[in-house]
């Protein structure tokens, strides 16, 4: 709603209807008025706010209980000898062959899924929140340098909507990976911890 509202995304300091930008609405065929008569800032920036520290809470939550517990980098972080690039290239091949390991490797993640999720927490999360809170007003008059750092508010909000349709693609193909390897099962590792091999569950 926030984004039909404004339809256009510019970068650097300025952006305004009429002002050059790099992504407009109007070109795939909704112009302003068409998108401005199906937005509404007022509800749609407000739930915004409120997801959004829900989920910087929730998120802080997460890493302080995963960081304390010593496991969490074992599981998480790739080894050495998951990031040499034949081990890389064995697990993507499984995956566009929507392979799934039958034996107790399945239990804990693959490379693919420790750099995905190394990127996601540790990247793509800290830049939707900094990228956010330079389109504020009240942060940046007291971090004024955040401004400085996106080269512009415009470029901010340009690179979290970029953002944010990163991690809505690693959503989909999350949930189609959950489906490949058995929903059921991994819902139940999810809430129980425990993850059914092949064999157990035939028993």
């Amino acid at each position: 709603m926030i984004f039909l509202q404004f339809p256009e995304l510019y970068w650097g300091k300025v952006g305004f209807q009429g002002h050059p930008a790099v992504f407009r609405l109007s070109d795939w065929g909704l112009s302003w008025d068409e998108a401005d008569a199906l937005g509404d800032r007022r509800w749609g920036r407000n739930y915004h706010y409120l997801f959004a520290w829900v989920f910087v809470f929730n998120g802080i939550a997460y890493l302080g209980w995963n960081f304390w517990q010593k496991k969490f980098y074992k599981k998480m972080f790739p080894s050495r000898e998951e990031l040499r690039l034949e081990h890389i290239k064995t697990d993507i091949l499984n995956h566009l062959h929507f392979r799934t390991s039958n034996t107790e490797s399945a239990r804990s993640y693959n490379s693919l899924q420790k750099i995905s999720y190394v990127i996601v927490l540790f990247v793509l999360f800290p830049f939707m929140l900094l990228s956010g809170f330079a389109q504020m007003p009240a942060f940046t008059a007291i971090s004024p340098e955040l401004i400085d750092l996106f080269g512009g508010r415009q470029t901010a909000r340009t690179l979290h909507v970029v953002c944010t349709l990163l991690l809505v693609l690693f959503v989909i193909i999350h949930l189609i990976e959950v489906f490949v390897a058995g929903a059921m099962n991994q819902i139940r590792s999810m809430i129980t911890g425990k993850y059914a091999l092949p064999s157990e569950r035939d028993e």
